[in-house]
Order: C-alpha cells, then structure tokens, then sequence
C-alpha cells in the first residue's frame, strides 16, 4: 500500500465526501417529479439562479448546521450558517441581499449563543436578516440558513461549465488558521474586520464580470477532493488532482490528508483556460488571495487523484451518478 492508497481510501470514507452518495437519487427525484424540478441553474448548483424581467439573475441558496455544532458550539453555529449561505452567492459571481433562518432548540442559552452568531454573522459578512421561525420547545436543535442574492444574468457562475483541458485551481487565503471548534476548517474569518472579509470575498464579483472562469465552486465541507469531484461530475467531465501540487500550496502547519478535506473558509474552487490564468492570479491578489494549481480536467468522466508518479481512480461517473450528476439543463 502506497500513501496514495491510503489517501484515497480516507477521502472514500470521509463525511464530508460519503454523506453526498444519497445526492443523485433525491436530486434526480426532484428535477423528475417536483414543479418544474429541471429548472436551469437548479438542483445541483451552490446557488439556484431564478430568472426575472430584468438584467439580473435572483441567487437562492439553503444550508443546515450540524446538530453537534449546535449543541456544542452554538455561537459558532449561528455565524456559520451566515458564512455557508453567503460562500455559496460568492460562488455564483453574485452579491448577497438577504438572510433567513429557521431556529430549533429547547435550552434557551443555545438558542440565544445562535443568535449573537446570526448578528455577528450578519455584520461580518453585510447581509440583513429578513426572516425566520423559531422553535424554542423542540426536541432536537438545529439552524437552516437561507440566502438571496443577485448577479447580472451575463456575470452567473454556475458549478457545471468545466471544460476538457480547463486547469483547476483553488482560491484561498493563507493567513489562517486550523479551526478552534471543527478542526477540518481553515479559518480565514475570526479577527477580521468586516471589510477585510468581504474585499475577500469580492474576488469573485470581478472574475465574474471579467467572465475569467467555466465553473465555480465554494470549497465546502467536502474539501478540496470532493469540491473539485462534484464540480467535474456537475460538468460531465473527469480530471486529474494533484496531490502533489496541492501539497506543496498547502498551509504549512497543515498537513496534507486533513488539507484535502478541509472546508475553507474564504476558499474557491474554479475551472479556467490555461490563457486566462494570469489575469485569474492578478485579480486574486489584488484581493489578497493565493491562486493554487491543482489539477486538470479532461472529457473521461474518471476523477483521478496521482502522486508522485502514481495516479489512482477516485470515481467512475461512467458507472453511474455518485455526488452531484449532470442535468441536461444547465
């Protein structure tokens, strides 16, 4: 067994990757069933784009907090739903308008911690909340987070426009750190102000409108890998990353298997033309961001991770829908 075997066996049996085999079966049961569930831009995308009569797209999109999150770290809980919700209308080239959330707990202490989160939340990242529910009695303790936004229609990011011979590369920012209450996080967030965040965030606002990428991700919970696995299944494509140059992007009090699964916070994913790569590099520093290289998409739809010469298959699509399939719409 080499490292890489081990590597690709840890991210095959990792939560954050495992928990979206149930994905194709719901999302294809919605888009088959559900009103106009084939909607474009829908099921399958970090934001939903809803056409209006205007030049503008509206972004919705929907996050749940873990009930442990909640239980043990709930002022956590509340700012973290905000950064979700709000991570996934950057990732769409858009700018956040609105946040609503629907609140469950029976300790009144919980429920107030995941409240100061929401406000701190909403000031951290200029997003007003409008709406919610509120279950004080509940036997179980959550919070959902929902959020707007808006992109004009010829500026949308969507997360399935990859394209045979794109280059992969992941927007973060190396001033971070390991997360205090999940420790498959990079914090890029806590001490900042909140113009400093969103000058971050923005990068994705001017690669939108300069249309510099084919696809766009948040790197979410399911880490680089599997970010970068549901982007090439969204797309109909397979690609190769490579540990290796991830290895050498990394943090360097990281190590590399709990790298690739961490969610970043302030992180991108996106899939790029080989010539539009040094106007990407430009515009993420100007936002104080790295631009890592890390990995290549070709037309197999095979996602292979290699290694110091090795490479090894991660998932066949051509064997059927694993994370997020195809639809024939977007």
């Amino acid at each position: 067994m080499t490292r890489l075997d081990d590597i690709l066996t840890m991210l095959i049996n990792f939560d954050g990757i495992s928990r979206k085999f149930v994905l194709p079966s719901i999302i294809d049961k919605l888009r088959a069933s559900s009103f106009k569930g084939d909607t474009p831009h829908g099921l399958g995308e970090d934001s939903a784009a809803i056409s209006t009569n205007s030049d503008d797209f509206v972004l919705l999109t929907t996050d749940a907090i873990v009930e442990d999150l909640c239980l043990e770290h709930p002022r956590a809980a509340g700012f973290n739903a905000v950064l979700a919700n709000v991570m996934d209308i950057y990732a769409a080239g858009g700018t956040p308008t609105s946040f609503a959330v629907a609140l469950s707990y029976s300790d009144p202490d919980i429920g107030e911690a995941i409240l100061d989160g929401l406000i701190t939340g909403s000031h951290t990242f200029k997003i007003p909340i409008v709406r919610g529910h509120t279950n004080p009695h509940s036997s179980s303790t959550y919070v959902v987070g929902s959020a707007t936004g808006t992109v004009q229609k010829n500026s949308l990011l969507t997360a399935g426009g990859a394209e045979a011979d794109d280059v992969l590369i992941v927007l973060f920012d190396r001033t971070g750190q390991r997360g205090i209450h999940y420790k498959l996080g990079w914090d890029s967030v806590t001490d900042r102000s909140s113009e400093n965040v969103v000058k971050r965030l923005s990068v994705m606002n001017d690669i939108a409108d300069r249309q510099l990428v084919t696809a766009s991700k948040d790197v979410s919970v399911a880490g680089i890998a599997g970010t970068a696995a549901m982007m090439l299944e969204y797309s109909g494509m397979g690609g190769t990353i490579d540990l290796d140059a991830i290895d050498r992007a990394r943090p360097a009090d990281i190590i590399l298997e709990d790298w690739l699964r961490m969610y970043i916070s302030l992180g991108f994913l996106v899939a790029i033309k080989e010539e539009n790569l040094p106007e990407l590099k430009q515009v993420a520093k100007e936002h104080e961001l790295s631009a890592c290289r890390i990995g290549l998409v070709d037309d197999t739809k095979v996602v292979k991770l290699s290694m110091n010469e090795e490479t090894l298959d991660m998932f066949d699509f051509t064997k059927g829908p694993v994370l997020t399939p195809r639809t024939g719409h977007d």
